[in-house]
């Protein structure tokens, strides 16, 4: 078997800037335990100095990580199963196309790895809930349907994207779609009630759907300078403007978290600035597509300030907060500053070695 064709087919690189949607959603969980009023009168009467009634458990996050990065690898490898024939033409170096992997194998690869992802989601929610009994009988236990509902969407947005996305005006959005789906995911297996539509709300839930469309824009238009990688041309002045105002939905939701926005979403236009003018137009299209690629960690991140924040107030006031609450900020504190930069240097790391696009 020919491991780096079946890497450069899988475009594993990518993964990590999954792992990191996931993980932000989860993150978003952590303190928000359904909260349907303001995220700070909320907090002003959570008591920290006993141990929580649901404890954070690490192990479901794990175990989603490996099922989502299953659909992910395994709807890669059907894009290229069902534009063998384009790349035939267009792109002839691919694995199937030059023969390095079989359109059969893909096939049978592609579609097993994507059902059997899903099915391992579904399960992980299941066994989540099941190990916290009290909040599975308590008011989250119907968010096992939202779940479910959501990983079918996202089945069913990889397959139409796979199938029909060459020369169709909406596959960007359902591409958009697909990575917009990846937080709720993350929130909703630490065993959390969201409310999507469309009330009550609170700020939990603006929170996520300002991410959401976040990524959403990011991916639509990433989606769309990616069409111009094997043919050359530029997307338009448009598409560039949609990249660059990504991160504007979270500025209206994260409240007085600005600061942690105004630090993020400077080193986000500062990566496309820099991109920009290391790979001129026409040439640099596909180098362009994997600096945007690599850059979605840094919208994942631009939600996480109230985790950073409440975390590191405890950790700083100690006195009267439980052990058990400490040690669980400074894994969260730890999680919420670091995971966009690790997450990039994985992708920049990886990428050297298998292509992005």
């Amino acid at each position: 078997m020919n491991l780096r064709a079946w890497l450069v087919l899988s475009r594993a690189s990518n993964l990590p800037t999954v792992w990191s949607s996931i993980l932000v959603g989860w993150l978003a969980a952590t303190y928000l335990d359904g909260m349907s009023d303001s995220l700070y009168f909320g907090l002003a009467r959570m008591d920290f100095s006993r141990p929580a009634s649901a404890p954070i458990l690490f192990w479901p996050l794990a175990a989603l990580l490996l099922a989502i990065s299953a659909i992910y690898v395994g709807g890669m490898i059907l894009n290229d199963f069902f534009d063998a024939a384009w790349d035939a033409q267009h792109r002839p170096a691919r694995p199937i196309p030059s023969g390095a992997v079989s359109r059969k194998a893909a096939g049978i690869v592609g579609y097993g790895l994507l059902f059997a992802g899903a099915a391992g989601a579904i399960l992980v929610r299941s066994l989540r809930m099941a190990a916290v009994p009290e909040v599975a009988a308590g008011k989250q236990g119907s968010d096992v349907g939202l779940f479910a509902v959501l990983v079918f969407a996202l089945v069913a947005g990889v397959l139409v994207y796979d199938r029909w996305h060459k020369g169709v005006s909406w596959a960007p959005a359902v591409m958009g779609l697909c990575r917009a789906l990846l937080p709720p995911l993350g929130f909703l297996v630490a065993g959390e009630r969201l409310y999507l539509l469309p009330l009550p709300m609170g700020d939990a839930d603006w929170i996520m759907l300002a991410h959401m469309f976040g990524l959403w824009l990011l991916t639509f238009a990433i989606t769309l300078v990616a069409r111009h990688e094997a043919t050359g041309g530029g997307a338009g002045r448009w598409v560039e403007g949609l990249l660059f105002i990504a991160p504007l939905p979270m500025f209206f939701a994260v409240g007085l978290f600005w600061p942690w926005m105004l630090l993020w979403s400077g080193v986000y236009v500062w990566w496309l600035l820099r991109s920009n003018r290391l790979n001129p137009l026409p040439t640099g299209v596909g180098a362009r597509v994997a600096d945007r690629l690599a850059s979605m960690p840094l919208i994942d991140v631009m939600t996480s300030g109230y985790v950073a924040f409440i975390s590191l107030a405890l950790l700083v006031k100690r006195k009267g907060v439980h052990p058990e609450a400490l040690f669980d900020a400074g894994c969260l504190l730890l999680l919420a500053v670091g995971t966009a930069p690790f997450a990039m240097r994985l992708v920049l790391r990886w990428r050297k070695q298998i292509p992005s696009t």
